[in-house]
């Protein structure tokens, strides 16, 4: 097959089509993810001047190719919103058209309007900013875990340097990069880097997609959906690294579980939206106590654990007895439901026995036994460093 200029170009055409259609379709499949549809038909507007251009030939002062260009120009305007659109940013459309708008004034110009090179130059530098802006996007990514977003920016990267290149050199290099004529020498280069950018944005972007799915899978499956905050799966998972880290920066780590008080009777006598709207508020009050790098989780039911990291024991004891007081005396709003809501602490530290996660939560739940044993609402130490088993706290009344 003779590799000339028509052939080339409907290849590039029927490849810039056919990925269109995919992320249509991939987008039909996740409704979720618009930035899929976006960008397909961005590939679409695409292939649409394109053909414009291919049925012009050279001749850049036809309509076809003044109607291709700001379709062209609009196309990659697209893809910046899709990309955009797929971090959660909300772009206005004026701001997506900026580029045809820039583009359609300057063609009143007339001496702009004559010069064949400074439309290219212009066309470009605003795809070029366009291809560039897509890459920020990226790279500011809310899940920088997606693996194929690096692979995205480096095509995004090489194809906006593909064009800004075209700035400079518009008046000696051949048509589609110049104001020449089509060179049998130049053309190929420059087809087959658009057409290997096409097909790999098409199945990067599916890829970051699917990727996403997963994570959020991976991400909801760790997260108590009543309450908000880790659930006990995540609790052992992220418990153990943070552990591990602590003995290796020889730091100390201390276990918070907590044990709301009658919580049954509570459920039985005001219901389970009361029950579910006080393990939330719990939830509130405990967070509001905590340092940023602590780990807290909803351990089951009406369990709670927390780990605390190079928290001093009697550090530990402030911040449990904190948490207990600031939950005996909350206001919450419970609507005409107005139950007495306490809560039991035990605690255990990490010592040179207890080195494993399972083993400190065994620890302190037997200190929170003591607790419910001794009154309830209270905080029970199981001991404290190189000391025997020791009661710590305070009945409230």
């Amino acid at each position: 097959m003779v590799l000339d200029y028509p052939t080339l170009f409907t290849v590039t055409m029927f490849v810039s089509a056919v990925a269109g259609m995919l992320l249509l379709f991939a987008w039909v499949q996740n409704r979720s993810t618009v930035a899929l549809g976006l960008w397909g038909a961005a590939y679409l507007l695409s292939t649409v001047a394109m053909t414009l251009l291919v049925a012009n030939r050279a001749a850049l002062d036809a309509w076809p190719a003044m109607v291709a260009y700001p379709l062209w120009i609009a196309a990659h305007g697209m893809m910046w919103h899709a990309a955009r659109n797929f971090e959660g940013r909300r772009t206005p459309l004026a701001f997506t058209l900026a580029g045809v708008v820039l583009w359609l004034g300057a063609c009143q110009v007339e001496g702009f309007y004559a010069s064949h090179a400074a439309r290219i130059m212009l066309l470009s530098a605003i795809i070029g900013a366009y291809l560039l802006l897509c890459v920020s996007e990226i790279w500011r990514a809310q899940d920088r875990e997606l693996m194929s977003r690096w692979p995205a920016m480096v095509l995004l990267g090489v194809h906006a340097a593909f064009f800004l290149a075209r700035v400079p050199l518009a008046n000696v290099v051949p048509f589609p990069g110049g104001v020449l004529p089509p060179s049998p020498d130049w053309l190929p280069v420059g087809v087959f880097e658009t057409l290997f950018h096409t097909f790999g944005m098409c199945v990067l972007l599916m890829n970051m997609a699917k990727e996403r799915a997963e994570l959020r899978q991976r991400q909801y499956s760790l997260i108590d959906p009543l309450t908000g905050v880790a659930n006990r799966r995540a609790f052992f998972e992220r418990g153990e690294r943070l552990l591990r880290r602590t003995r290796a920066d020889r730091q100390t780590a201390t276990l918070l579980l907590f044990d709301l008080d009658r919580f049954k009777q509570i459920n039985d006598t005001f219901g389970h939206q009361v029950g579910d709207r006080v393990l939330s508020a719990f939830c509130d009050v405990a967070q509001s106590m905590l340092r940023p790098g602590d780990l807290f989780s909803r351990h089951g039911g009406e369990e709670f654990a927390c780990l605390l990291v190079d928290a001093s024991f009697s550090e530990s004891l402030r911040i449990a007895e904190r948490i207990r007081g600031g939950f005996g005396r909350a206001s919450l709003d419970l609507g005409k439901a107005n139950p007495a809501v306490t809560v039991s602490v035990g605690i255990a530290m990490a010592g040179e026995g207890e080195q494993e996660l399972e083993q400190l939560v065994a620890v302190a739940d037997r200190a929170l036994y003591r607790a419910k044993a001794k009154g309830r609402n209270r905080v029970e130490a199981a001991r404290a460093p190189l000391q025997v088993v020791e009661t710590i706290g305070a009945v409230a009344s």
